[in-house]
């Protein structure tokens, strides 16, 4: 894995044309970027073409800093704009690569998120003080935690049932009976495949594959093909599991390896 150096030409041009050294300012903030790419739990592959991409875009942007003259270093008299000042390229260049690496970032960070019992349930809860506020039925939501966190299920149907006076045929009451005699089974996590592009798992009645970071329209096209579909919740591709292809899935990363 390489981190390619920039211009030091360019760079020493640009702290000439300043009244600090923004050449050298640039070059530790395009380092800084790169070292956090080298740390990210993807693959050395996806890495290099990050820290590539990086390159060119630090690259346009000093080339754009080392022919940048401020008015004030050149002097007012007979000031020429259009040649001296590329203010306008530099923030729009900068700009262009804030915004993407924040997006890579974003991705890194979301896989990386743990989808653990208590962030699920936290979720589910904070839907139903909304839907309460709204003076809407939370039922449903309510019976939704009890495959997830049978305990807090129970907490949550004996907080509200005074207030919503559930009868004994209703089917959050049976569940609550269920739950009481310990006959309700929690749906856990299981892996099928993890590498550090993707992790895919089951979960109750259905299969998920999580990439680390977005992957091309070639893999989503192969993935659709093989009849998977985007679960926006779960930030995933999920399919049913009689259409789980183990083998498949573990040579993702191998067979589409460009595209991901």
């Amino acid at each position: 894995m390489e981190i390619h150096e920039l211009r030091q030409d360019l760079i020493q041009r640009t702290n000439n044309n300043s009244f600090y050294n923004r050449g050298t300012n640039t070059e530790q903030c395009y380092k800084a970027y790169a070292n956090e790419v080298i740390e990210w739990p993807i693959s050395e592959v996806k890495k290099q073409k990050i820290l590539d991409n990086l390159y060119k875009k630090y690259s346009k942007i000093l080339e754009y800093e080392s022919q940048h003259v401020p008015v004030m270093v050149a002097g007012p008299a007979k000031y020429n704009s259009k040649r001296l000042d590329k203010s306008e390229q530099i923030l729009k260049a900068s700009h262009e690569l804030s915004e993407w690496f924040e997006d890579l970032r974003k991705q890194v960070e979301n896989a990386k998120k743990d989808d653990s019992k208590e962030e699920k349930v936290k979720y589910i809860i904070d839907g139903i003080k909304r839907l309460i506020q709204l003076n809407l039925d939370p039922t449903k939501d309510i019976m939704n935690i009890a495959t997830i966190d049978n305990k807090k299920f129970i907490e949550v149907y004996e907080q509200l049932q005074e207030k919503y006076k559930w009868r004994k045929n209703s089917n959050i009451y049976k569940l609550y009976q269920a739950s009481i005699n310990g006959e309700v089974k929690e749906i856990r996590k299981e892996i099928i495949y993890e590498d550090e592009n993707f992790t895919s798992y089951i979960e109750g009645d259905r299969a998920y594959i999580k990439f680390t970071m977005k992957c091309k329209r070639q893999l989503i096209y192969a993935l659709k093909k093989k009849g998977w579909w985007w679960n926006s919740y779960k930030s995933a591709w999920s399919t049913y599991l009689d259409r789980v292809n183990t083998e498949w899935i573990k040579n993702i990363s191998e067979k589409y390896e460009e595209y991901l």
